[in-house]
C-alpha cells in the first residue's frame, strides 16, 4: 500500500468485515450444528459469537496500539524479523487454504444451481481471476465496493427472510435450555468456519483513517452473529433438526421455499443466487488482497497483480484437491480446527501480549530514567 493514498473509513472496514465473514460458511452451518448437537443450536452460536467477539477485540487492540502501521511491521516489532517471516508464511498458507475451500464450495453451488454443464475448473478460475483484478486496486476500492454491495444484499436478504417466515413452525425449536456445557463446547468449533476472514482487519488496520476508532469493528461481529442467528432460527423452525441433517445447503433450501405472488419460483432462485454470488465475491476479494499484501511484505516485490496471479496457482490447486463435496467439508473442518485457530487466535494473541509487555517495559524505563 502506498502511504495515505489507500485509506478507508471505519464504516468501510465494518462493511468489509461483515461481507468477508458471510459467504459459504452460512450455507451448511445449520446442518453442521444439527449433526453435532441435538437441540439449543442457537445457544451454541451465541457462545461461539462471544468467542469471536473476544478474538476481534484482540485485533482492535493491536490496531490501536500501532496506529497506521502495516501488520507485517507490527509482527516484526512484536516477534522479531525471523518470527515475523514465519508468521507471515503461516498467514499465506492460511489464506491459500481458506480461499481454496471457499472457491470450491462456490463452484459446487454454482454448478448445481446455475451452470450445470460448466466444468467446475472454469467456475473456480473465473471467480479467482475477477478477484485478482480487485487486488490490484487496493483496500480503498474494496471499501467502496463493500459499502455498495452491503445495502443491496441486506435489503434483498431481509425481504427473503420475511417471506420465508410464513412457513415456519417454531415448535421445531423445542426443547430449549436442555443442552449441557460439554455439548456447547463440542458444537462451538463447528461454527468457526463461518466466522473465518475477520482477521483481515489486522491487514487493513494500517489503512484506517482513524485507528483510534478500531474498537467499532466489534459491531461487525454483532451484525454477523445476528444474521447467523436469524438463519439458524428460520432454518430449524422450518425443517426441524432431523430433516436438517439430510440437507446439504439448508440456507439455500430455506430461501428456495420462498414464494412471491406473481413470480415463478425460478425467479426467486435467481435473486437468491445473485445476492449470494456478490457475497462470495466480497468474501474472496478481501482474503485474496490480505494474502497478496502479506506476500508483498515478505518478498518486497511491488507488482500486486503478479503476486496475486502467483497465489492463484496454489489456490486453484487446493480448490480441486478434495474429490467431492463431503471431502471438501471434512478437509475444511480439519483446517479450521487445527490450523486456522493458530493463525487467527494464537498469533494475534502472542503479538498483543508482546506489544503490551514492550509498552510496559518502556514505561518502566521512562519512569526509572
Amino acid at each position: 500500500m502506498e502511504g495515505n493514498k489507500d485509506i478507508i473509513s471505519i464504516d468501510q472496514m465494518i462493511s468489509i468485515l461483515i461481507l468477508t465473514a458471510i459467504s459459504t460458511g452460512i450455507l451448511s452451518l445449520p446442518r453442521r450444528l444439527a449433526e453435532i448437537v441435538p437441540f439449543d443450536h442457537w445457544i451454541v452460536l451465541l457462545v461461539a459469537g462471544l468467542v469471536v467477539l473476544a478474538m476481534v477485540a484482540i485485533y482492535a487492540w493491536i490496531i490501536k496500539l500501532k496506529p497506521g502501521e502495516q501488520y507485517f511491521d507490527i509482527l516484526t516489532d512484536a516477534l522479531s524479523k525471523p518470527g515475523a517471516y514465519i508468521a507471515a508464511l503461516l498467514y499465506i498458507v492460511y489464506y491459500v487454504g481458506l480461499i481454496g475451500f471457499v472457491t470450491r464450495i462456490f463452484g459446487e453451488v454454482i454448478k448445481v444451481y446455475l451452470l450445470v454443464k460448466t466444468p467446475i475448473e472454469i467456475i473456480n478460475v473465473s471467480i479467482l481471476v475477477s478477484c485478482i483484478y480487485l487486488s490490484r486496486k487496493g483496500v480503498e476500492v474494496l471499501g467502496r465496493l463493500s459499502m455498495f454491495i452491503l445495502p443491496i444484499g441486506s435489503v434483498v436478504t431481509v425481504i427473503l427472510f420475511l417471506l420465508s417466515l410464513t412457513k415456519t413452525n417454531f415448535r421445531n425449536l423445542l426443547p430449549v435450555f436442555q443442552i449441557s456445557p460439554a455439548q456447547v463446547l463440542q458444537g462451538v468449533p463447528a461454527t468457526m468456519l463461518s466466522f473465518l476472514g475477520l482477521e483481515v482487519a489486522l491487514f487493513f488496520g494500517g489503512n484506517l483513517e482513524k485507528p483510534k476508532e478500531s474498537t467499532k469493528i466489534l459491531f461487525a461481529v454483532a451484525v454477523v452473529v445476528l444474521f447467523y442467528l436469524a438463519v439458524l432460527v428460520s432454518a430449524f423452525s422450518q425443517f426441524g433438526p432431523i430433516q436438517m441433517k439430510s440437507l446439504v445447503w439448508p440456507t439455500l433450501d430455506l430461501f428456495d421455499t420462498v414464494d412471491i405472488p406473481g413470480l415463478f419460483i425460478e425467479n426467486v432462485q435467481v435473486l437468491v443466487m445473485s445476492t449470494w454470488v456478490m457475497a462470495v465475491f466480497s468474501t474472496i476479494a478481501p482474503l485474496y488482497l490480505a494474502g497478496t499484501i502479506t506476500l508483498k511484505s515478505i518478498t518486497g516485490f511491488g507488482d500486486q497483480a503478479a503476486l496475486a496471479a502467483f497465489l492463484l496457482t496454489f489456490i486453484y490447486f487446493v480448490s480441486l484437491v478434495p474429490e467431492n463435496l463431503a471431502h471438501v467439508y471434512k478437509a475444511a473442518d480439519g483446517f479450521t480446527r487445527y490450523f486456522a485457530s493458530i493463525v487467527v487466535v494464537g498469533v494475534p494473541l502472542i503479538v498483543l501480549i508482546s506489544l503490551l509487555v514492550q509498552e510496559r517495559l518502556k514505561k518502566g524505563a521512562g519512569e526509572g530514567a
